[in-house]
This record gives structure tokens, sequence and C-alpha cells, in this order.
């Protein structure tokens, strides 16, 4: 029996539906979903008005006829897979029409049926890696390294148990940032020599939403104000319960371990930071839930944005630096996504992590709980200025790259003909 238009039109609503929310459940901001519906959407036929935010999304299908039909789903809350995003952007490049849709919903329902790449003890033991190497480039020492890697193993172990318990919901940052604190004054009272505070802050990196500020800053400023303020709104929140978690378990601690700590930071050798840096890139495949083929690409990005950073700020100062960076960071994406067809944001956001303002914002809300409000207001303005030259740079990048390697496919091809 021959499918009628009408159906036609309801099995593409459903299958681009169903694309739309795979691609938010991976991780891609709201800009470049909707980019993508609306590409996928002329492979196969009709033309696509999306319109995402962080929690619903509206479709839109018009085909050659004129005849319409609208798809609205409210969205779950997202989490970072690369390796389910990479196959999803293989599937978006391979389709080339309706007539093997068939096929393009079963592979769509593969791709999520798919495991997480990192699980179980594997994923606990890249929670060192991460909060050690970060503790580095928060000016620790080589006891905020270890204390702050044993912290940050214990808070992915407790979000990984989280995550099994929904209803705990936005409780989780307060009570695991609590007992992160409390963990670090227990440790800087048997190790005196360090700073808990670094400690606490490289412990619970994992759910700091610096590259979520970034990410929202991008949304605005392409003119996707509710994904974007929502977006944003979601960053100021988890800050303030994770502020909020660490004042509480610092109190805590300090009362159960009165004994007063030194918190003297050893000095470290200025080499030490560059495979520090490597190691952040081989520490975020766990995080970003990418494949392990990708762990010299993830641990570039992190070298490349460091070196940019470190080269153009010195001499012109973090703000340009943060800029010159991103977009450094942001144009290699673009030139290994042309050489590879593999998605630019494994090297994207692995070097944008390096260089968002989480942990400002973090500092500045434990300053201004601590009373002090000038050093408190002076850190979450400089996150802000950050996020907002780090979103410029990959705008940039994002615009003009793909002009540049179109032109040049298009000479390549005009030669070969």
């Amino acid at each position: 029996m021959a499918m009628t238009d009408e159906d036609r039109l309801y099995r593409l609503g459903r299958f681009l539906r169903d694309l739309g929310r795979a691609l938010h459940l991976s991780g891609a901001p709201a800009h470049e979903l909707e980019r993508r519906l609306n590409e996928t959407g002329l492979k196969l036929g009709v033309r696509v008005e999306g319109f995402a935010v962080l929690t619903f999304l509206a479709l839109t299908l018009v085909d050659a006829d004129g005849k319409r039909r609208v798809e609205m789903l409210r969205l779950p809350p997202y989490d970072y897979n690369m390796a389910r995003l990479i196959e999803l952007e293989a599937l978006c490049r391979e389709i080339d029409g309706s007539e093997r849709l068939a096929a393009y919903e079963q592979r769509l329902a593969a791709a999520m049926a798919t495991p997480a790449p990192w699980s179980g003890l594997a994923f606990v033991a890249l929670g060192f890696l991460l909060s050690a190497s970060v503790a580095l480039l928060l000016r620790g020492g080589w006891m905020e390294m270890l204390c702050g890697g044993l912290i940050g193993m214990g808070f992915v172990a407790g979000v990984l148990g989280c995550a099994r318990i929904p209803r705990l919901g936005p409780a989780v940052p307060v009570i695991l940032c609590t007992l992160a604190a409390m963990l670090a004054q227990a440790l800087a009272w048997i190790f005196p020599q360090q700073s808990p505070f670094v400690s606490a802050v490289a412990g619970v990196v994992f759910l700091l939403p610096g590259f979520m500020l970034t990410v929202a800053m991008s949304e605005l400023a392409t003119q996707n104000y509710l994904a974007g303020s929502g977006r944003l709104t979601g960053a100021f929140l988890q800050l303030f319960l994770m502020g909020a978690g660490l004042a509480i378990g610092t109190k805590i601690g300090q009362t159960l371990y009165p004994v007063e700590t030194l918190g003297v930071v050893t000095s470290m050798p200025a080499w030490v930071i560059w495979p520090a840096v490597a190691v952040l890139g081989v520490s975020l495949l766990g995080v970003l839930q990418a494949p392990w083929s990708a762990v010299l690409v993830s641990a570039g990005g992190c070298l490349l944005a460091w070196a940019v950073y470190s080269v153009v700020g010195t001499g012109m100062g973090n703000v340009v630096g943060a800029f010159c960076a991103a977009f450094a960071v942001a144009a290699a994406g673009h030139l290994y996504q042309f050489v590879s067809s593999r998605p630019s944001v494994l090297v994207q956001i692995p070097g944008l992590i390096t260089l968002v303002p989480g942990s400002m914002g973090f500092r500045g809300l434990h300053a201004l709980m601590a009373q002090d409000s000038a050093a408190g207001i002076a850190l979450i303005t400089e996150m802000l200025l950050t996020g907002a030259v780090l979103a410029v740079g990959l705008l940039l990048a994002d615009n003009l790259m793909p002009l540049i390697f179109q032109r040049k496919s298009t000479a390549t091809e005009t030669a070969g003909a």
C-alpha cells in the first residue's frame, strides 16, 4: 500500500522531532540544533521552521504542496555525549532523501541506544585527573593536586550515584559541594601545608557551569534570546547552589576540625602547567563522553587554547588573550571538521573549557558570602566579561571559517572539472 502525502509528512515530522531531541540530549546548543534541523529537512524535501529552547522544541514542516504539520515536545535535561553527537552528525550528512527514511529511523534509534563510552570506575578515575589538573591551573601545589583529585573522585562518584535518584534534582549540587568542602577541611587538617579552598574548588569543577555560560552568551549573540537567557539563568543558579554548598560545608568543616590551617601553597615549576593542561584534555573525555579516539584532539585543543591565551595575554591582557584563544580554538575545530568530517566541538569544547570562567564566578560568590563585596563583584564581572569575549571569538570563527572552507571546496571541484 502506497504511503500518502499526509502519512509521509507525519513520518518526516516524527523523525525530525526525534532527531532534534537527540541533538539536544547530546549537548547541541539551540542555534546549532535549529540549523541542523533546517538543513536536514531540506534534504528530506520539506521546509522546516524550528524553534528550540532548553525545555521546548517546536517544528513546523511545509512540503512542496504547501501542507503543514506542527510537532511540539518538552525537552528533558541535557548532557554532553560527544560519541553520540559524532554519530548524529554523520547521520545528518548522509541523509539524501526521504526514500530511505526507515533506515534513517533505525540508525537514529541505534545511536540513542548506544551506552555512554565512560562510566563506573573509569569515569571516576578521570575525575581524579580532571580535578588534579584544575588544582594546578588554580595555582595550587602538589598537595592541592592530590587532595583536589581525591575530592574530585568522590564528587564524580557522588554525581553518578545521585543520578539514580532523579527526585534529588537541584539539591544535588548543594549536597555534594557541602560534602566536598567538609572533606577539603578534613584533608587540610591532616595535611596543613595547603589551601583547602583551592582543593574544594578543584574537587567540584565537574559541575561548574563555565562552559554553559559561554554557550549562553553565544545563543544570546545569535538572537536566540529565550534559549540564551534560560541557559544563563541556569548557569547562575548552578553557581549559587554550589556556592551555598561550599559555604555550608566550610562552616561545618571548620567546626569539626578547628585546627587552624596554614593555607600555604607550595610553588610549582612553570613547565608543569603544560603537562597539566594536556592531562586536562584527557580527563575531559569523560566529562564530554567522547570516544578514546579523540584523546589527541581533546588534549591538542586544550594546549592550543592555553598557548594562545598565555602568549597574547602576556602582551595585551587577559581579555584580548581569551578572545584570541577562543577564535584560534574555534578555527582549529572547523579545520578539523573539514579534514576529518568529525564534529568541530571535539576541539572547541575542550579548548573553551580550559578558558571558561566558571571558577571566577565560584570564587566571586564565595567572596560575597564572606562579605567581601568588592572582590566578589569584581570576580563576577570578570567572569561575565570573559564569557562574553569567548562567545565573540567562537561566533566569529563559526561565521568566517565555513565560508573559507566552502570557497576552497568549490575551487577544488572547479579545478577538478
